[in-house]
């Protein structure tokens, strides 16, 4: 009998604990060959509708214009932008890139040579109607443009957009990016099994063929796993983890006694470090930092007062 697609797992994961090093390369050899062909049309251009789409859901209709993120599902940059639309109900598209081939990015060679994202390569990439957006801080400021045009009448967002101005939450919104999100990926890639739960993500992306995910699992895992101390000494981390707790207990001790940094609502602070730690979410790094650090009861009123993630990761717990 043919084995089962559940035991044929077990057996690969089992064979990467044992050899991790013979399995990215057995990888390398049979698996990057066909992952990295020409795909098909339906695979390089798979876009999932988010869970809040729709349009007459939203409460700020971005003038009309819609939103498609080239993305990768646990890029911390791309969850930030992904949390501020959410918390704005903006209806958006995500298209997921794959991690090895880029495929989805390819457009980019015939853009005009002085465009800003001439040979990108890089998510969040953003098309906001006909334009296309590069760099996360670039696209967060073009739709706080935008939603701030709309915000009239709707004290939550009036205020956010008002915050983006505020010397203090600029520098925590930096600080999400410069600091916090520097350390997820070493606290992601601590062992080869992290960093091949990190890769799991792939599984749930309908456009990617076996092949695909397979192939992005296990050598996106090695490669990570395999560049972690160059990161580690690149931004000078000796203990990833205990430099991952001691930012968070930065961020909460600004926080302080109110529900959060923002007063009785997020500002835009809030938004961007709850979205950087949200791309954690269903990892043991997450579990650890909710259970060992004092971020829980923030974060759990972060998740309430944005409401729906664009495409529930259900198969992670």
């Amino acid at each position: 009998a043919a084995m089962k697609w559940g035991q044929l797992g077990g057996a690969m994961r089992a064979a990467v604990s044992a050899s991790p090093l013979a399995a990215a390369a057995a990888a390398t050899t049979f698996i990057a060959p066909l992952a990295l062909r020409s795909p098909s049309s339906a695979e390089a251009f798979f876009a999932r509708k988010p869970m809040s789409s729709n349009a007459s859901e939203a409460r700020i209709p971005l003038q009309g214009l819609s939103v498609k993120m080239f993305q990768y599902e646990i890029c911390p940059f791309c969850n930030k932008i992904k949390t501020v639309m959410d918390y704005c109900k903006v209806p958006y598209d995500t298209v997921e890139v794959n991690p090895l081939s880029k495929a989805q990015l390819s457009f980019t060679k015939e853009l005009p040579e002085d465009h800003v994202a001439h040979k990108y390569k890089k998510v969040p990439l953003t098309m906001v109607g006909e334009e296309l957006v590069a760099d996360s801080p670039v696209i967060l400021d073009k739709l706080l443009q935008l939603v701030a045009a709309d915000a009239s009448g709707n004290k939550d967002l009036e205020m956010l957009c008002k915050s983006a101005n505020d010397d203090e939450v600029k520098k925590w919104v930096v600080f999400a990016d410069k600091e916090l999100a520097v350390l997820l990926f070493p606290n992601l890639t601590r062992t080869f099994a992290e960093s091949y739960e990190a890769f799991g993500y792939v599984h749930d992306v309908p456009g990617f063929s076996f092949v695909d995910k397979m192939a992005n699992q296990w050598m996106g895992a090695t490669a990570m796993w395999l560049a972690q101390g160059k990161i580690k000494k690149k931004y000078n981390i000796t203990d990833e983890r205990k430099a991952l707790h001691e930012c968070i207990g930065r961020w909460t001790s600004a926080i302080g006694s109110k529900d959060f940094l923002g007063g009785s609502s997020p500002n835009l602070a809030d938004l961007c470090v709850f979205g950087t730690l949200r791309s954690l979410e269903g990892f043991a790094t997450h579990r650890e930092i909710l259970a060992q650090t004092d971020v829980g009861p923030w974060y759990e009123r972060m998740g309430k007062a944005v409401g729906p993630r664009n495409g529930a990761r259900s198969s992670r717990t």
